[in-house]
């Protein structure tokens, strides 16, 4: 698999992650079951995912221009 659609498939993972930590009702929230390192994990994963999908995208850019 490519390391470009490696990189999508991850960052739907860890936004599906993010969204389910964030998924809370009131009750959660008042007893501090809001897990901010998770959070943030998910977070910075997802931001790494992304860096890899725009160097893939710009190597490809990169790559077509000389075609």
């Amino acid at each position: 698999m490519s390391k470009l659609l490696e990189a999508v498939k991850e960052a739907s993972i860890s936004v599906a992650c993010l969204l389910d930590d964030v998924a809370v009702d009131k009750n959660d929230i008042l007893n501090c079951e809001l897990d901010l390192n998770e959070l943030q994990k998910d977070i910075e994963h997802l931001q790494n995912q992304i860096t890899i999908i725009e160097n893939n995208l710009e190597e490809e850019a990169w790559v077509m221009e000389f075609y």
